[in-house]
């Protein structure tokens, strides 16, 4: 390769001698080919990823509605709502519509109102860490009855990423491995945040390119959970994405200023402590219950896990952190194909941040999908395919165990190294 660069640069005189070059260039060729695989694997054939993604799928549908009829999923037997994140989220919604939104951020008042709801002493989730711009959705889900706003609230969300992921991948056995996802049952079942969060990351970085402007509106949005934005400055100054920088803080600004209108200003004076709050509850937690931080996936929560010591658990992810920030910028600003640059800032993105569960691990789909869609274009490196399985596999055992394996900041490496190795190969640079 250094030849190479330094033939390109040599006179135009030097250019007249064929048998040189022809001979290098015949080099590379074989030296790219034996990257790449002969052909796929039988499973990742278009219709057995089809046949079976929707069988998974179509087994979760048929899994929760048994659960549903047995009174251990969305309603008790007796109709009472089964306390998950979509509950505390619901009930910050009816909150709202009484009138009662600085009372969110007061934790006794938030406990009394969650107690209203799924009975005295059931109660979960001790403060509301979120800011005031989510109530602009929460306010109009809480106008329904509670199973239809978490069924509007699920599909509506699940549809969203759904269509983000097919636009991206452009292939129907996309959808098949999305719906299939250990990450996407999870997420499902709890009513989480995962897949409007994976929206509006994937959107963003779909029309980065050819809509700068719109996608900036998207990052704006995801500022409703900032600590999977942490990375979008960083590669949007890499690349002097000006205008979608420009347009993500006019849409922070705008989002802040409709919820003050709205809601009024106690909300926002009030938010500060209570993010302060859960933030010390889910970093430190408490000492004697160290199998509690394997619910973190992430490489703080994995450490603690492993009964590591809060300082330098704290430090290790802070090494993550920058680090990833260094691999966004470095990927950015180099001349790398945007679907690689979106897939190392999407996983790089929940890499960076020490706050995250496994139902985030959904948002796991927009990397995987910007690979994908770069696989398809120009084709397989050696290995990517069983390193695929493997991280699909591991997602099961993060379902299986409630959540509680703390794999994710494993897988999460994991994809970005395959992202990262292809974004750098002769094979990648030959391809553009």
């Amino acid at each position: 390769m250094f030849f190479i660069r330094r033939y390109r640069e040599l006179p135009p005189l030097l250019a007249a001698i064929p048998d040189v070059t022809d001979g290098l260039d015949s080099q590379r060729a074989d030296r790219a080919s034996d990257q790449r695989l002969a052909s796929p694997l039988g499973i990742f054939m278009p219709w057995r990823l089809n046949a079976y993604g929707m069988t998974i799928a179509i087994i979760y549908a048929v899994l929760l509605l048994l659960f549903f009829r047995a009174g251990i999923w969305l309603l008790d037997r007796y109709g009472v709502p089964l306390y998950n994140d979509f509950t505390c989220a619901f009930i910050a919604g009816l909150q709202v519509l009484h009138g009662e939104t600085a009372s969110l951020y007061v934790p006794s008042e938030f406990l009394k109102a969650q107690d209203a709801l799924v009975g005295p002493g059931r109660a979960l989730y001790p403060n509301w860490p979120y800011p005031p711009t989510f109530f602009l959705i929460l306010a109009p889900l809480a106008m329904l009855p509670y199973s239809a706003a978490f069924l509007t609230w699920d599909l509506g969300t699940l549809a969203g990423c759904t269509g983000v992921v097919f636009l991206i991948v452009r292939r129907a056995p996309g959808v098949a491995v999305f719906l299939a996802s250990p990450f996407t049952a999870l997420n499902f079942i709890i009513g989480q945040m995962a897949f409007l969060t994976a929206s509006l990351i994937g959107a963003a970085l779909l029309l980065l390119e050819r809509r700068p402007v719109l996608a900036g509106v998207f990052m704006g949005c995801l500022t409703y959970k900032p600590q999977f934005g942490i990375l979008l400055p960083v590669a949007l100054v890499a690349a002097s994405q000006w205008r979608a920088f420009a347009t993500a803080a006019a849409t922070v600004a705008l989002l802040a200023g409709a919820s003050i209108v709205a809601f009024g200003i106690d909300a926002w004076q009030a938010f500060p402590g209570q993010l302060g709050a859960q933030a010390n509850l889910n970093m430190f937690g408490d000492p004697a219950s160290p199998w509690a931080w394997g619910y973190q996936q992430t490489v703080y929560g994995l450490l603690r896990t492993l009964l590591v010591g809060a300082a330098p658990a704290w430090a290790a992810q802070g090494i993550t952190t920058f680090s990833a920030a260094m691999v966004v910028w470095l990927v950015w600003r180099s001349p790398v194909r945007h679907s690689l640059k979106a897939a190392t800032l999407s996983a790089a993105a929940l890499l960076a941040t020490p706050y995250a569960f496994a139902d985030d691990l959904a948002a796991m789909a927009i990397p995987v999908s910007f690979l994908a869609s770069d696989q398809i274009r120009f084709g397989l490196l050696r290995g990517e395919q069983m390193i695929m399985l493997t991280l699909f596999g591991g997602g099961f055992v993060v379902l299986v165990s409630g959540g509680g394996i703390p794999l994710g900041p494993i897988l999460i490496i994991t994809l970005l190294a395959i992202i990262l190795r292809r974004a750098f190969s002769l094979q990648t640079q030959l391809a553009r």
